[in-house]
């Protein structure tokens, strides 16, 4: 698994850095990160949820919800790399599923319902395809409330109501090596917004927030 060094912002946005791609989601809406294994999707969301466990509230301390609920439908999160990533494994709640769609949905629907929680992810990586109904569920579990809900997939379902799509794709592997590039170092890829009906996200204030952002991962040594 890959952790973040680097991040370039595309142009005209004011926000700097991974924080400001992280600052993306919003609580109370339902959000997707979409892309194939190795294209840095499962980093941005270790990104994240160190992020949120590792920062309290406003007064310092983690009242109103830093805690997080991972919802892992194929078994695949590996704890080593999250802690690598910089999360406080103490804050997180590890649901597996072994590979049963229903239920994970099922799982991430009462999560998302339930108060205390700052993000809620739902990893299908390559299970499905999820139902419109379940969507829709999920989007009404999270909404008017303070938790981020994400769902992490290979493919974005068409009809999916969710606010904000970000499409993961690797550009370039990293290698090191003294004579010979023998080793793995890391990994560059990119984020885009493929969809967004959140005002805020827009440079230029229209509805569609357009941008990309080039990420750099050095891998867990």
């Amino acid at each position: 698994m890959a952790i973040p060094i680097e991040s370039s912002p595309p142009p005209g946005w004011e926000r700097e850095g991974i924080d400001g791609l992280l600052g993306l989601f919003a609580p109370g809406r339902l959000s997707e990160i979409v892309g194939p294994r190795s294209s840095g999707a499962s980093s941005l969301l270790l990104a994240l949820i160190a992020r949120i466990t590792t920062s309290g509230s406003s007064g310092g301390s983690r009242e109103g919800g830093r805690q997080v609920a991972f919802v892992d439908g194929t078994d695949a999160l590996d704890p080593t790399s999250i802690a690598a990533a910089g999360a406080d494994l103490s804050a997180l709640l590890w649901v597996r599923c072994g590979g049963r769609l229903r239920v994970a949905l099922s799982a991430a629907d009462l999560l998302a319902r339930c108060p205390g929680f700052a993000l809620v992810v739902l990893d299908l990586d390559d299970l499905g395809p999820v139902p419109a109904s379940a969507s829709i569920r999920l989007q009404r579990a999270v909404e008017g409330s303070d938790t981020i809900l994400i769902v992490r997939s290979e493919r974005h379902r068409e009809g999916s109501p969710a606010s904000l799509v970000l499409a993961t794709r690797r550009l370039a592997p990293q290698w090191i090596g003294l004579r010979q590039l023998t080793r793995l170092a890391g990994l560059r890829s990119e984020v885009s917004i493929s969809r967004s009906r959140l005002h805020s996200l827009s440079p230029l204030g229209r509805g569609q927030g357009e941008g990309t952002w080039t990420l750099d991962w050095t891998l867990q040594q």
